[in-house]
């Protein structure tokens, strides 16, 4: 995605290795950092993206995201992007509920067509 200048935010694991390039905010809500992820044989970063954690009550939610400039996607609108993705996701489920179509029985248009 990134060699086709495609940009993404997604959730960060827990057991997420990394190495710290840039830190551009440390505060004690908000962590935002340039991190490599991997290496190659000559030890040069294979992946370079920002970890954003944003403290929420006592726990932390991270998020991975292939925009490097906090100036083009501040940090906070990661986690409200993020958000809303989720709300996305709960609306598709719903109406495959709804409808009786939590499992489809193919991926082609016309089968789905058939199917409802």
């Amino acid at each position: 995605m990134i060699t086709k200048q495609v940009q993404f935010i997604c959730a960060a694991q827990a057991n997420l290795k990394y190495r710290v390039l840039q830190s551009l905010t440390l505060t004690h809500p908000l962590q935002d950092q340039v991190i490599a992820i991997g290496c190659d044989a000559h030890g040069n970063p294979l992946l370079r993206l920002r970890l954003i954690a944003i403290r929420n009550g006592k726990g932390w939610y991270r998020y991975l995201t292939s925009v490097l400039d906090p100036q083009c996607l501040p940090p906070y609108l990661v986690a409200d992007l993020y958000a809303r993705r989720w709300r996305i996701e709960d609306a598709f489920h719903l109406v495959k509920r709804l409808l009786g179509l939590a499992y489809l029985w193919t991926g082609s248009l016309n089968g789905i067509k058939l199917q409802i």
